[in-house]
């Protein structure tokens, strides 16, 4: 009885130190009993500028996998390509307001998005956020190149839904 009380302690220690220092590596007797996951770095992204933002917020949230990054802020960033963004598929905020972004078609791959600012860009074609059907917020002023058609069937498409909507100026009726 005192054996399965003891082994149940040592255990419960156990599960605490490597719960406790999940980002450091554990040793009993100079033997390694756990290694943290390293960093998420299976990613290429173009744009220097969004590489930047995705590498500092993976860094800073400790960001292992791919489906762990769900929020990314890139506001005021410079960026103008989204390539290689599609990677990071669970992302369910993203905000790439006041950057220089025309093409925003690495966007229809991220279906999960539930909060997307695209403010103060130029991008033209909105037809990739077709794809996004989970949107609750969706900010597209001072985008004025783009057209408006593609917006009125995305309203559509999301009218049961509480869409906290901003068209661009010239697609407001």
């Amino acid at each position: 009885m005192h054996s399965k009380s003891l082994l149940l302690f040592c255990g419960l220690v156990t599960s605490l130190l490597t719960a406790g220092c999940k980002n450091y590596s554990v040793s009993v007797n100079e033997n390694i009993v756990y290694t943290p996951p390293s960093i998420f770095k299976d990613y290429q992204i173009t744009d220097a500028k969004l590489r930047d933002c995705v590498e500092q917020t993976i860094y800073d949230l400790h960001i292992t996998s791919a489906e762990d990054l769900t929020r990314l802020n890139c506001s005021n960033a410079g960026i103008k390509s989204l390539a290689g963004l599609d990677k990071f598929f669970a992302l369910k905020e993203l905000n790439l307001a006041d950057n220089q972004i025309a093409d925003i078609s690495e966007i229809e791959q991220l279906g999960r998005l539930e909060r997307l600012v695209l403010t103060n860009n130029i991008i033209k074609n909105p037809a990739p956020l077709l794809h996004l059907l989970h949107l609750a917020q969706l900010h597209l002023a001072k985008n004025p190149l783009m057209t408006c058609k593609d917006l009125k069937q995305l309203q559509q498409n999301l009218n049961n839904q509480k869409l906290d909507f901003i068209p661009p100026e010239q697609c407001i009726n």
